[in-house]
């Protein structure tokens, strides 16, 4: 009785794992697609080749980007759902990024830190500064958290600068 137990526990353990992959980094192995973020099978890869900077005037910077969504990408899918060009807006001094929302078509802010209700997910906003002028805008540094009342940092890690790096 115990060995089957043991033999059930294993097999699901395994099944699991089986199920489980990680984001590519590049879609397709293509390092013009950069995974920018995943989210429940969802995986978001920024068009290196898309970018074009609308706006060079220190310390504003205005920045558009196509940005690809694959469903089930964690499952080594690479079917494309959509193609959506994102617009970002940099602040500098202020250290404050915006994206439009197409809902009002209007520049909203995209806070550092927090849940993703809160950040938005926007990590394309982060790569496409860092592919465009090769400087971290929001990473690397700790942002305060108002609902936490702490000191946090971004909800991604080096990992994505280092494809950023790598792809070129």
């Amino acid at each position: 009785m115990i060995i089957r137990l043991i033999f059930t526990i294993i097999f699901f353990l395994a099944a699991s794992n089986c199920a489980y992959a990680e984001y590519p980094d590049y879609l397709r192995g293509d390092t013009n697609f950069i995974l920018c973020g995943g989210h429940m099978g969802y995986g978001e890869y920024v068009d290196k080749s898309s970018l074009v900077v609308q706006e060079y005037n220190p310390p504003i910077y205005r920045i558009a980007v196509n940005v690809l969504s694959v469903p089930d990408a964690d499952r080594g899918k690479t079917q494309v759902k959509s193609v959506k060009t994102k617009y970002f807006k940099y602040d500098w001094d202020n250290r404050r990024m915006y994206t439009i929302w197409p809902s009002d078509n209007l520049f909203h802010y995209i806070s550092p830190v927090g849940s993703m209700a809160e950040t938005g997910h926007f990590f394309a906003g982060e790569m496409a500064f860092y592919i465009a002028y090769h400087l971290k805008f929001y990473g690397g540094q700790k942002w305060y958290h108002t609902k936490s009342g702490k000191y946090l940092s971004v909800n991604w890690g080096d990992s994505l600068y280092k494809r950023v790096d790598y792809s070129e």
